[in-house]
């Protein structure tokens, strides 16, 4: 499960950001990386592995909680559209994007 998530956002990054380095102003270049951003519980529900590229944390909990009701239906929260996927066991895999950052998680039941 973990292992998916983080394919996908890895891989994500990997194409926004021309495989895994981007260039700076000096001309220097910087890999991708994802955050491990834990999980966020709302009522019933929760939303686990959330992982994170070109977002920090609080934002990334932020989006992710705001699953809550959706459905698994795509939605958008802080300016990322969110597309839900099937996920085993009756949950949802949820890949969130604004311009190159990236969010994902797995959202079911608590």
């Amino acid at each position: 499960m973990r292992r998916r998530l983080w394919l996908v956002l890895v891989l994500s990054a990997l194409v926004a950001t021309g495989c895994g380095e981007d260039a700076d102003p000096g001309g220097e270049s910087t890999p991708a990386s994802a955050a491990d951003c834990g999980n966020v519980t709302v009522p019933g529900h929760e939303a686990v592995d959330i992982a994170a590229g070109g977002a920090d944390c609080e934002l990334a909990k932020a989006v992710a909680a705001a699953a809550e009701g959706r459905g698994r239906a795509p939605y958008e929260a802080e300016g990322f559209a969110c597309e839900p996927a099937d996920a085993d066991g009756g949950d949802t895999d949820y890949t969130c994007t604004r311009g190159e950052a990236s969010i994902a998680f797995r959202y079911g039941t608590a």
